[in-house]
């Protein structure tokens, strides 16, 4: 110490401030170094984890709602489907329903199509051809369908518009019947 002592001495005084000044910036480079810049990252990585899990928290809120309403869907086709009465035929119905919807001589097929079983459900399916009518006979003809006190849904539509008379128009109709499996 005695000897760094002696030398500031005979040191000018530019040279005294630039020893200071220099060791006041090695101080701050040092600093910077060991305290504010791991400050600075770690700031910058808790604000990106932050953003990433605001995402996944609304990413979770969604998801809840989705199985919210699932879970509803489940419920009400457990309610639909216990209601089914032993023995309906959805084929029979369908036919039923053509009837009523004075369509019954417009209909080319009507085929049922089975689902494999799939837990404690079973979804049978019957498609429906039906052939120059106007749009007022298929929404009659959907209304009976979906109205009814069975657990029926229309799972595909598709319409066409007959080239021959724009008027009327060619549908084919997808409904869906849930049942139970015993």
């Amino acid at each position: 110490m005695n000897k760094i002592t002696q030398y500031m001495r005979h040191l000018s005084r530019r040279e005294k401030s630039l020893i200071v000044l220099g060791l006041f910036g090695a101080i701050a480079i040092i600093t910077y170094g060991s305290v504010i810049a791991p400050l600075v990252d770690r700031y910058t990585n808790l604000e990106r984890v932050i953003k990433q899990k605001e995402l996944q928290y609304r990413d979770i809120i969604q998801l809840k709602g989705e199985y919210l309403t699932l879970e509803k869907e489940y419920g009400d086709l457990e309610k639909a489907a216990s209601k089914a009465k032993e023995g309906f035929s959805p084929l029979t119905f369908m036919e039923s329903v053509s009837v009523q919807a004075k369509i019954k001589d417009k209909i080319v097929s009507m085929k049922p199509i089975l689902a494999p079983v799939g837990g404690d459900y079973r979804e049978s399916s019957v498609e429906v051809k039906i052939e120059r009518v106007v749009l007022e006979q298929i929404m009659r003809y959907l209304h009976l369908t979906e109205s009814s006190e069975y657990p029926l849904r229309v799972k595909t539509l598709h319409l066409k518009s007959r080239f021959d008379d724009p008027g009327l128009m060619d549908a084919s109709i997808v409904v869906s019947f849930y049942e139970k499996v015993k």
